[in-house]
């Protein structure tokens, strides 16, 4: 007895809110009866839009009426206005070429008047319908170019969300449902903050759909009843059977067969009343999946086959496809075997194609679009011009060959000033280009002749000191008794150590002396570096070998000559110092070798010593500036050793193009 009750209440409120809706309507007709011009236009344009969501038929004769009424106005915007409405009418009847025709003409005219957000509306239902005929990169350009306009206008909080939900519809299609969660939740908070019920309805479906897709089936059913209880909250009944498709798929999917067929019956008989056959064409699909759970195999072949010639015939790609898959499985169980395959083939084939028809469409779109769109502002802007020209000389000759005197006059004026600031521009620019030239000219010079001056000083004042103390020493080392050769000992290695230090200067004075070093330059330091090694290390075979075809004048800056004979000779050292071999009967021998790609330097120092474990082995000072100095070469020093078999240090330097 309560349902009974709670079913007699719902139908009171429907037939309340259904009465309200009819009201507004009948409160716009008797309006409209008194209007005329620009008031009677947007008045026509709201009737067809209440009609748009109760009866389609209607809503196409108001908004042809409404373009009736604009074009006694002679006013484009009120055309414009007109011929979305029209579009839109076409557009909830599924007539796709017809409400793009439309849609077009009035885009045409919004971008005469810029009207940025009649051109985003335009575009925002462009979007629709090239989404729901599966042309998706299409669908999401649109979707974009009226996001942009609507982003830099906020006159109506309601419409940045109504793309973004839109964009979700798209991305969810080729799931990618991160990105449609994403655009849903934007779009949702939005509808909340401009306390927009009707948008938080609409989203909050769209987000039980993506529920669907993300196999959460008991969520998908709660935000579909909440979206359903919504639009009937609304007077929206046209939109309350895409809740009950999404309910019937979330009990399909949760094995409540039964219920499933009921809610997908329920969906189909509203959509027919509707006449909606894109969603028709989709809710007939589920319901075949339905009943092929049932083994009902002539029924689901039956809805199959309605749902293909519609998609066919109204260029619904995507249901395509899912019909000829599931039609396909249809006849297989069914036992038609030939039937089966023949239709697996088209599947195939259309869901290959789908993608890549819709971009080639897409272009061929857009480009025809562009060229009508051109043509038919060319044509407006002449079709403007011819009038006001007649007009004008009509009126008033004397005058027009007077302004176009005086602004021939100005015009040339203007060119010449302009023509004579562009050259002093140009002079400008130049003169600051030598003056900047001429900066970093003498900012080098002085640089240069600053490393002289410390190159000169390092030479004449430690220089002289270092032999000063090698002469001090030798001295020394004479004046000794024979008792003292443990000091003796210990000058001869301050000496050495001295000997290297002045090396080590000179090295340093030639890399400050110079720019850049050629590797020229760099190989004769070297030869001359491993001459040393060779004649103060007779224990040691040394092969130091270089490319032929290296180009001798190939230019390296001080810094990175400086690094890279850095580090060779500390290699060197190291191998010098602890890669002896501990047996006689192997000859000790090193390798140091430079080779050249086209893209990289590599050097290369190999030795057949003991070697040692590395990741046993603390590494010293000596290493960590070698590694140091690759990073500064671009590059990554690769330290190889192993107890027994030698160690080799290698490096890549890229060459500068």
């Amino acid at each position: 007895m309560k349902r009974q009750g709670l079913i007699f209440l719902l139908a009171i409120l429907t037939i309340l809110k259904c009465y309200a809706q009819q009201k507004k309507l009948d409160s716009l007709l008797r309006v409209s009866t008194t209007q005329n011009g620009e008031l009677l236009v947007g008045t026509l344009n709201e009737i067809s839009w209440q009609y748009r969501n109760i009866h389609l038929d209607s809503a196409l004769v108001y908004a042809r009426t409404a373009l009736l009424e604009a074009k006694k106005t002679n006013k484009k915007k009120l055309y414009a206005s007109a011929y979305n409405s029209i579009a839109s009418a076409y557009q909830a009847k599924a007539d796709y070429d017809s409400a793009i025709y439309f849609h077009s003409k009035s885009l045409s005219i919004n971008y005469l008047k810029a009207d940025s957000i009649g051109l985003a509306d335009t575009y925002n239902n462009l979007g629709i319908i090239e989404d729901e005929r599966g042309n998706f990169e299409t669908s999401l350009e649109h979707y974009f170019k009226a996001l942009r306009i609507y982003g830099n206008n906020a006159t109506d909080p309601g419409l940045m969300p109504m793309v973004l939900s839109n964009i979700g519809i798209v991305y969810k299609k080729q799931g990618e449902y991160a990105k449609v969660l994403d655009y849903y939740q934007q779009a949702l908070e939005l509808y909340k903050k401009s306390k927009n019920t009707f948008g938080v309805t609409v989203t909050t479906g769209n987000i039980g759909s993506v529920m669907l897709r993300l196999k959460r089936f008991d969520d998908a059913t709660t935000y579909a009843l909440d979206a359903a209880e919504g639009y009937k909250k609304l007077g929206y009944h046209r939109y309350v059977p895409y809740m009950l498709n999404n309910i019937a798929v979330a009990e399909d999917s949760l094995g409540q067969y039964g219920k499933a067929e009921k809610t997908y019956l329920q969906a189909i008989g509203m959509f027919i009343t509707d006449n909606n056959d894109y969603e028709l064409t989709n809710t007939r699909i589920g319901f075949a999946k339905n009943q092929l759970g049932f083994k009902r195999y002539d029924i689901a072949i039956a809805q199959l086959d309605k749902a293909l010639e519609v998609a066919q015939q109204k260029d619904f790609k995507e249901f395509e496809v899912n019909a000829l898959q599931l039609l396909s499985e249809a006849y297989y169980k069914k036992g038609y075997i030939d039937l089966a395959y023949t239709t697996s083939k088209a599947f195939i084939i259309k869901k290959d194609s789908l993608f890549q028809i819709a971009k080639t469409k897409a272009m061929l779109e857009l480009e025809a679009k562009y060229q009508a769109e051109k043509k038919e502002k060319e044509l407006s802007e002449q079709q403007l011009q011819l009038v006001e020209n007649k007009l004008e000389i009509n009126k008033k000759n004397n005058l027009i060959y007077g302004l176009l005197a005086v602004a021939f006059l100005l015009g040339l004026i203007g060119y010449l000033f302009y023509s004579q600031q562009r050259l002093k521009n140009r002079q400008l620019l130049k003169e600051n280009e030598l003056k900047t030239a001429l900066v970093q000219i003498e900012t080098q010079n002085r640089l240069q002749d600053q490393r002289l001056r410390i190159s000169r000083d390092l030479h004449d004042n430690i220089g002289s000191q270092l032999t000063f103390i090698i002469s001090s020493i030798d001295t020394l080392k004479y004046g000794l008794t024979t008792g003292q050769d443990k000091i003796k000992n210990k000058l001869t290695e301050i000496g050495m150590f001295t000997k290297t230090t002045i090396n080590e200067l000179r090295d340093t004075i030639w890399a400050m002396n110079k720019e850049h070093i050629t590797f020229e330059d760099l190989q004769y330091r070297l030869d001359i570096f491993m001459a040393s090694v060779t004649k103060s290390s007779e224990h040691i075979k040394l092969n130091f070998t270089v490319d032929s075809d290296i180009d001798p004048t190939y230019t390296f800056t001080a810094e990175e000559g400086v690094n890279l004979y850095r580090i060779i000779q500390e290699a060197v050292n190291n191998a010098l110092k602890y890669a002896y071999v501990n047996s006689e009967l192997v000859e000790h021998t090193m390798a140091v070798s430079i080779h050249k790609t086209i893209d990289y330097f590599h050097v290369e120092v190999n030795d057949n010593g003991v070697g040692f474990n590395v990741s046993e082995v603390t590494l010293g000072n000596g290493l960590s500036n070698m590694q140091k100095r690759a990073v500064e070469l671009n590059s990554e020093l690769k330290l190889t050793s192993m107890l027994g078999q030698g160690t080799s240090v290698d490096f890549y330097i890229p060459v500068r193009k």
